[in-house]
C-alpha cells in the first residue's frame, strides 16, 4: 500500500537574466505552489458532471472554491511564463464527488484575472482523523492495523469510516488527507451546520449523532465535536528488516470531545 499525496506540481521552464525578473514581476499568472483557490467570475474549469448517464461540463459559478491539484509553467515562446492548473472540487461528500470527473492534465489559464488564493478558515477540513494515541502494527508486524476514523469535507459534511471501512481505503487510511480523485463510500455522514475555530481547537456543529463518533449532546438536536490539537507527535516503524523499517508511521495527537485521536501518515518502502 503507497500513501497519496493529492496534488504535485508542474515542471517550470523560465529563462535567465533581468528580462525574466520582469516578466514574472508583470506576469497576469498567479505564482505559488498547489493550493486552494476562488473563481472570479462564471467560468469552464475542466470539471464534469454525470447526468443521465452521461457527463456534461460544468460552468462553475462566481467565487466557487476551487483545489488546484497540479501547476504547470512553461516559457510562453515571448519571453515570460504560462502557468495552467489542474482544477476539482477538492474533497466533497460522497454522494456529490462519485458524480464528478475532473481532467487529468493541467491545461486552464492560471490567470490573476480569473483566481485569487485563499486559506481555508478551518484548516483542519480534510483531515483524516483516526481513532487512538496513534498506529500500531497488525498481529504480523508488516503493516499498520486499519481502525476508525472521520474527516470534514470542504462542502460541510462529517464522513465517518468503520475499522471495516478503512481496511478497504487504501488513498485514505494512512494518508494525512482525504483525495478528490479518490472516492470511498463513508459508513456513515452527516451534514455540518457550524464549524468554529480559536486557536489550535476546532468546534463543528451538527443536528444529529453519528455513531461511531464521540457525539456531545448540547441540546436536542444539537451536537458538537470539539477538535483540539495537542501538538505532540509519535511515529513508530514498521516490519523490521535488516537494521531498518519496511514501513515508517507518524502522526500529531488530537483529541475529539476528549477522546484520543490522531492525524498523521504510513510511508512504505519499496
Amino acid at each position: 500500500m503507497k500513501w497519496w499525496l493529492a496534488a504535485v506540481v508542474g515542471l517550470t521552464i523560465v529563462g535567465v537574466g533581468a528580462t525574466t525578473a520582469n516578466a514574472a514581476t508583470s506576469s497576469k499568472y498567479l505564482t505559488g505552489n498547489v493550493g486552494y483557490v476562488r473563481t472570479k467570475k462564471a467560468m469552464y474549469v475542466g470539471i464534469y458532471k454525470k447526468t443521465n448517464g452521461k457527463y456534461k461540463q460544468v460552468k462553475v459559478k462566481k467565487n466557487t472554491l476551487l483545489n488546484a491539484e497540479s501547476i504547470m509553467s512553461m516559457d510562453d515562446g515571448h519571453g515570460g511564463v504560462k502557468t495552467t492548473a489542474l482544477f476539482t472540487y477538492g474533497v466533497v461528500n460522497y454522494k456529490r464527488a462519485k458524480a464528478l470527473k475532473y481532467k487529468n492534465i493541467a491545461t486552464i489559464p492560471f490567470t490573476k484575472a480569473n483566481f485569487k488564493y485563499v486559506t481555508l478558515k478551518a484548516p483542519i477540513r480534510t483531515q483524516v482523523f483516526l481513532n487512538g494515541k496513534g498506529y500500531t502494527a497488525n498481529s504480523t508486524n508488516m503493516a499498520a492495523e486499519p481502525t476508525p476514523g472521520f474527516y470534514l469535507t470542504l462542502d460541510n459534511y462529517l464522513q465517518y469510516y468503520s475499522k471495516t471501512a478503512m481496511a478497504k481505503a487504501p488513498f485514505l487510511f494512512g494518508a494525512r488527507w482525504a483525495g478528490s480523485t479518490k472516492v470511498y463510500k463513508p459508513t456513515r455522514s452527516v451534514k455540518v451546520s457550524k464549524v468554529t475555530v480559536k486557536g489550535n481547537t476546532t468546534k463543528i456543529d451538527y443536528n444529529k449523532a453519528l455513531k461511531g463518533l464521540p457525539n456531545k449532546r448540547l441540546s436536542k438536536g444539537h451536537y458538537r465535536l470539539t477538535i483540539t490539537n495537542k501538538k505532540t507527535t509519535g511515529s513508530l516503524g514498521i516490519n523490521p528488516t535488516d537494521d531498518t523499517f519496511d514501513a515508517f508511521a507518524s502522526w500529531t495527537n488530537y483529541t475529539v470531545n476528549g477522546k484520543a485521536y490522531h492525524f498523521g501518515e504510513v510511508e512504505y518502502g519499496n
